[in-house]
């Protein structure tokens, strides 16, 4: 019994490595697109609170979404936004978003490493002090 229960903790770790690291690797590459430095992609918290703030919405709703239950549906529902505002500045419509329900890491994926442009419509991205936006990589409208 000992055995089976060493055996789940080193899939759980193991598994759960591999998602942080294609999420790191996904972040990085949407970052990079939308013009951003690409090393908060890397930094639990902080990777959300980008994720927020390229939705347009406030980074600081990762914080509440530290107080159980009603911080937690609160801050969902702004991540939800946010990843409905990310892939709109992406070009991609949005019946798109069910995707990112059913199937998050393919929705990561396409955003990620498919050929569309960042072009936000919503409030562009104000850099905070410390990671200053860099030079956009996407070709002029």
């Amino acid at each position: 019994m000992t055995v089976d229960l060493t055996v789940a903790y080193v899939w759980s770790l193991v598994s759960g490595l591999a998602v942080y690291v294609f999420y790191g690797f996904a972040l990085m590459a949407i970052f990079r697109k939308a013009g951003l430095k690409a090393w908060p992609a890397w930094v639990p918290i902080l990777n959300t609170w980008r994720v927020l703030q390229l939705g347009g919405q406030k980074g600081w709703w990762v914080l509440i979404g530290l107080i159980p239950v009603v911080g937690t549906i609160l801050y969902l529902v702004f991540l939800i936004i946010a990843g409905f505002k990310i892939q709109q500045a992406f070009g991609k419509p949005g019946a798109f978003y069910i995707l990112a329900i059913l199937l998050t890491p393919v929705w990561y994926g396409i955003l990620a490493w498919d050929s569309s442009v960042w072009r936000p419509q919503h409030t562009p991205l104000v850099p905070a002090s410390g990671y200053a936006a860099a030079t956009p990589t996407a070709a002029p409208a």
